[in-house]
């Protein structure tokens, strides 16, 4: 299957990756910039270098590289989640994961790729040094634009969370 992955350079794109390229799939990772890439390395993933704000550019690549399913893992993340550099980068971030949604969504829709995966997330738990798990605590001292969104997980992860 050909598969086009679109923030091929993140914490989720990157081992995606290497597992659809165990997987025998034909591969292509969008990327910002030659630069920042280095998923060639990797796996045999063809770098597409566009910019996912600008909608001309993601049709032209939907276009030319034909994929079965688009996977947009696309996000502006600082490298550390520290409450400052998280707050620096929401603006950016969210114009991403918005604006560029847009853009590959029209682009599929455009050339009829039938299959199209969003990956979504929330910062619901609390900063610490390891990946959070259902034991972690939540992030009720969490930026404005993320506390509201803590108070909508389900029932029963509110009554079993960590009281510390």
């Amino acid at each position: 299957m050909k598969v086009l992955i679109a923030g091929a350079t993140g914490a989720i794109g990157k081992p995606l990756l290497s597992c659809l390229d165990v997987a025998g799939h034909e591969l292509f990772a969008l990327v910002r910039s030659r630069k920042a890439a280095g998923t060639r390395e990797a796996t045999r993933a063809h770098e597409v270098v566009t910019d996912e704000l600008d909608s001309a550019s993601v049709l032209e690549v939907v276009q030319h590289t034909k994929p079965d399913v688009i996977v947009n893992e696309l996000t502006s993340l600082p490298k550390h989640y520290t409450p400052e550099e998280m707050k620096a980068a929401a603006a950016r971030d969210k114009e991403v994961r918005v604006k560029g949604n847009a853009n590959l969504l029209a682009a599929a829709r455009a050339t009829n790729c039938r299959r199209y995966v969003l990956q979504s997330s929330a910062f619901w738990y609390a900063p610490g040094p390891e990946l959070a798990d259902e034991t972690a605590s939540f992030a009720f001292d969490a930026s404005p634009a993320s506390l509201p969104d803590a108070g909508t997980m389900p029932i029963w992860k509110r009554r079993h969370r960590n009281p510390g």
